[in-house]
């Protein structure tokens, strides 16, 4: 993928994509709102009904990079926030810098629901669904959301994070999951960024061939999350192994942002296991992609975590 931002007026921002079949699409990002305003290519149909699978995913990867390089060269949040790979590396590093006490009061309730499923001892703030049969292939999956609290406003404080490196920080976060230890972060490398506060978890779970059902939502706080926990059955371990298994998630979360976009991830993010719940389907069920949401797949180039127990691939 290559992207070129080739002029910005009042209305909104020209980009040129060239993408990995070597299409060209004009993209243009409206100043309004933000989003794409105009798209034209002249390698795939018009119509996204029109198109195959996999050209209507190279028609979606050209605009996200689009989008994706309007963020990092001028700065406008052009992402979804949560799909935003800096959001989710703060989010990730501040996971880390939390004290055992704050992370128990922040993801306590997360770690027991998720963990009763395999730790059946262990109550869970929810009661699970007793139709949904997970191992025999029934979807579930565990939500929160995240909100980030920062010195400035979020959207000035972004860029200045990506100068001092967030994903250097979070790669650096990782190498220290990957050690049978507590997860460790220098202090001096304090970004200025913590967790401000977490939703109240969510259950959800497939209901029917194409819809889900949602227990407990809750939509309390007036913002967009900066990142949204989608952890799926998992064996947790304790306490301090799901801390490890969180910041894993999060960086197969930053690895999917990268792969739809058509970008091979930084090499620190070339996990294998779950990120995106609907990426892990299309890894699943389209030909196109590895299957990077297995925890055992053989993929050149990338590695499993060692979380200090055994994640069979769900």
């Amino acid at each position: 993928m290559n992207a070129e931002i080739i002029g910005e007026n009042k209305d909104g921002i020209g980009v040129d994509v060239t993408d990995n079949n070597r299409v060209l699409h004009e993209i243009s990002i409206g100043k309004g709102s933000l989003e794409i305003a105009y798209h034209k290519q002249d390698g795939y149909p018009d119509k996204s009904a029109d198109r195959t699978v996999d050209e209507n995913e190279s028609v979606a990867e050209a605009r996200l990079f689009a989008q994706y390089t309007v963020y990092r060269e001028r700065g406008y949040q052009t992402l979804p926030p949560h799909r935003n790979p800096d959001r989710i590396a703060a989010t990730l590093v501040a996971i880390a810098q939390l004290s055992d006490t704050e992370f128990e009061e922040l993801f306590g309730n997360y770690y027991r629901q998720h963990a009763h499923h395999h730790q059946p001892t262990i109550d869970p703030p929810v009661e699970p669904p007793a139709d949904v049969d997970v191992d025999g292939g029934d979807m579930l999956r565990y939500e929160l959301d995240c909100y980030l609290g920062v010195e400035q406003s979020l959207a000035e404080q972004l860029q200045p994070l990506v100068d001092a490196g967030v994903e250097d920080a979070a790669a650096k976060t990782l190498d220290s999951v990957s050690e049978p230890v507590t997860v460790a972060f220098d202090p001096d490398d304090e970004l200025g960024v913590r967790i401000e506060t977490v939703s109240d978890l969510r259950v959800v779970y497939q209901n029917s061939p194409d819809g889900e059902q949602t227990i407990a939502a809750d939509a309390s706080v007036d913002r967009d999350p900066d990142t949204v926990l989608q952890l799926v059955p998992l064996p947790s371990g304790s306490l301090e192994a799901f801390r490890r298994l969180l910041v894993h998630h999060l960086g197969c979360q930053i690895r999917d942002c990268y792969i739809e976009m058509g970008v091979e991830p930084p090499e620190a993010f070339r996990l294998l296991g779950h990120g995106f719940y609907d990426s892990a389907q299309r890894y699943r069920l389209l030909d196109r992609y590895e299957e990077y949401f297995d925890f055992d797949a053989d993929i050149t180039g990338y590695r499993t975590i060692d979380l200090g127990q055994n994640q069979p691939s769900p």
